[in-house]
Order: C-alpha cells, then sequence, then structure tokens
C-alpha cells in the first residue's frame, strides 16, 4: 500500500515536471510515464536529429520522441514504421493510423509515416533516414520478428547511436535478441523494468 502510494506520487512528480508534455502523457499506451520521459531525454538531452521507430501504434513514443527533436530546434526527423492495423497488438485488428496521426498532431513537422510491414519497407525507410541517431524496437515481440527488426536496420546505426526495446521485462524474444546480438556492440546500457536502451560502440 505504502510502496503503491509512493510510486503513484512519483509518477504525478514526473507529469508535474513534465508539465509541457501533459498531451503526451494522456495518450493511451502500453508506454509508462517513466518510460515516455526516458524517449524524450534520450532525445533532447543529446545531439540527436535522425530518429526510427518499429511499433507506433497511437503515437506514445512518437510523440514523446518528436518533442524531444522539437526542443532542439533542428528540424530533426523521426521516421515511424507500422501497418496501424493492429498487427502485433492483442486488442485485435483495427485501423489506428486516424488515432495516430491525431496524437501526434503537434509535431507533425518532425514525424515520417511510413506504412507497412518493417522488413518491408526498409528501401522506403532508407529513402527517408540513411543514418540514425536513435533506433527504437517496438514492433513483433517474438524472437523472429524482433531479430528480423534488428537484422534489417542495425546498418543504419553509427558509433553513437542509441538503440531501444521496449517490453524486454517480459518479451523472451526481445531479451534474447537483446543478449545475442545487441549488448556486444553497446558501450553502455541503462534500463526500466520493461524498457531497455544502449550506446553502440565507438
Amino acid at each position: 500500500m505504502v510502496r503503491s502510494l509512493i510510486n503513484r506520487m512519483r509518477i504525478l512528480w514526473m507529469q508535474a515536471r513534465y508539465c509541457y508534455l501533459q498531451r503526451g502523457f494522456s495518450i493511451i499506451s502500453h508506454l509508462t510515464v517513466p518510460e515516455r520521459i526516458v524517449l524524450y531525454r534520450l532525445v533532447s538531452d543529446r545531439d540527436i536529429s535522425a530518429c526510427l521507430e518499429i511499433g507506433s501504434y497511437v503515437g506514445a513514443s512518437a510523440y514523446f520522441i518528436a518533442a524531444g527533436l522539437a526542443k532542439h530546434k533542428r528540424g530533426g526527423k523521426l521516421c515511424c514504421i507500422d501497418t496501424w492495423n493492429n498487427d502485433a497488438m492483442t486488442e485485435g485488428q483495427r485501423d489506428t493510423y486516424a488515432e495516430f496521426t491525431r496524437n501526434t498532431a503537434a509535431y507533425a513537422d518532425y514525424i515520417i509515416p511510413v506504412r507497412g510491414f518493417s522488413t518491408e519497407v526498409v528501401e522506403q525507410a532508407a529513402s527517408q533516414v540513411t543514418q540514425l541517431d536513435l533506433l527504437f524496437i517496438d514492433g513483433d515481440h517474438g524472437y523472429t520478428g524482433v531479430k528480423a527488426d534488428w537484422d534489417a536496420y542495425k546498418a543504419f546505426l553509427k558509433p553513437g547511436s542509441v538503440v531501444v526495446f521496449h517490453d524486454w521485462g517480459w518479451a523472451e524474444g526481445v531479451k534474447q535478441v537483446i543478449e545475442e546480438d545487441v549488448k556486444p556492440l553497446v558501450a553502455h546500457c541503462d534500463s526500466l523494468p520493461n524498457m531497455w536502451w544502449g550506446t553502440i560502440k565507438a
């Protein structure tokens, strides 16, 4: 009971501290408030201008990444890849693109939507961003899907790039790809209970 109350107070404090991002906190998502703030700060606190995310759903992660880009005022870009048909979601199929567009409207100038399966739109994504400062993977959470996403987009990374994975706390496929393929390439890493990120070695 006490721990739950402390955690709730901590979340309220975070939301108050980042009150200028309040619209983003109201977007329904599996991302927690601390995870949203991490995405924002990974971009806003670094020299980052080219980002790509796999799995956009209704726009919570895109909102916070794009907000981080907007803080720099350098015209950075976030390439968002999704079918927007809920293909990897447990709630069942539905078209979420209009909801995504509404939720991210404040940062539309920073967002490039690419609609399709991540492994099938690599060339289309490459025409928008060639080298990434940040890659966020939150698509298919099975080993085969995560591995395919990593293999398809790791070439976009450079020394100093940040790679972020969501759902590493429960998805064995995500954990396996991080342990076997990603960790050997990073200089340092950090995590929340359900989000992991690392910086590619120089």
